[in-house]
């Protein structure tokens, strides 16, 4: 039986904080805490919207438990910690309504908790 686009948004899991974080070798590493660990067509999403995004180009997520570390950003980190915000509404958009993906666009809000 399919699950409704309720049933999917109650398992998508919420986002308490989104913080770039530098790296010793240079760069930096956006990490993201979720309230659960997400099951893993949420984070397949989550992959696809990164990938499909032009500004995020090399960026990788890696999945630890409840935190996501999105690697391989280039460019100033706050602009990265932005558009991950913004690749994390779009993977919840199409999570929830199980339409297919589309690269986050420019102004979206990010809903929850996030510091910088």
């Amino acid at each position: 039986m399919p699950l409704s686009g309720t049933d999917a948004a109650s398992r998508s899991p919420r986002v308490l904080r989104v913080e770039c974080m530098p790296l010793d070798c240079g760069g930096a590493a956006i990490v993201v805490e979720l309230d659960r660990m997400p099951e893993r067509t949420w984070m397949k999403s989550l992959r696809r919207v990164l990938q499909a995004d032009d500004a995020l180009e090399g960026a990788q997520a890696k999945f630890d438990g409840r935190f996501v570390y999105v690697v391989g950003v280039e460019g100033g980190g706050h602009r990265a910690q932005h558009r991950v915000a913004q690749a994390l509404m779009a993977t919840e958009g199409a999570f929830a309504s199980g339409a297919g993906l589309q690269r986050p666009s420019a102004g979206t809000a990010l809903s929850g908790t996030m510091t910088t």
